[in-house]
């Protein structure tokens, strides 16, 4: 066993349950808070990312909170030209399974303004997750909401 916290946290991740058959989004919140604690200060902690879109994929539309433990934590992670790390891996994620989360991730960057081009490509990136062979009734809702309010920017 690995003493590397970054390996705890991706395999806490890779075990973590929802609470119960409600998916009770306070218990899970709390679970990956205390999961997460300290995560920010670990170095090396974007080989974590891929375990967090994971988690998220398997439980396409638990409550893990608006934003919850592993947004927060996933957009605190830049990479090496300061910009959002988690971006790419979002795409990645979106096209394997969109979740009530990564939608949700998608519409939070679209309003920081993104350039034009950027813009257009998440637009479609949501706009393509309505029509996903694995998304759920609750997905295709948000993303009907999400494109309505970028509609409205």
């Amino acid at each position: 066993m690995s003493d590397d916290p970054v390996d705890a946290v991706i395999a806490a991740l890779n075990a973590f349950r929802p609470a119960d058959d409600k998916y009770d989004d306070v218990e899970n919140q709390a679970r990956l808070y205390k999961i997460l604690e300290g995560f920010r200060s670990l170095p090396g902690r974007e080989r974590a990312m891929p375990a967090m879109f994971a988690l998220l994929e398997r439980f396409p539309d638990v409550d893990f909170g608006s934003p919850g433990p592993i947004v927060h934590e996933l957009e605190t992670i830049a990479d090496r030209q300061g910009r959002p790390a988690h971006l790419p891996l979002l795409r990645e994620s979106l096209a394997r399974q969109p979740t009530r989360l990564t939608l949700w991730m998608v519409n939070r960057w679209l309003n920081t303004d993104p350039p034009a081009d950027q813009r257009n490509l998440w637009l479609s990136e949501l706009a393509a997750a309505y029509d996903h062979p694995r998304g759920s009734e609750e997905t295709r809702r948000s993303v009907v909401r999400y494109l309505h309010a970028q509609a409205q920017r």
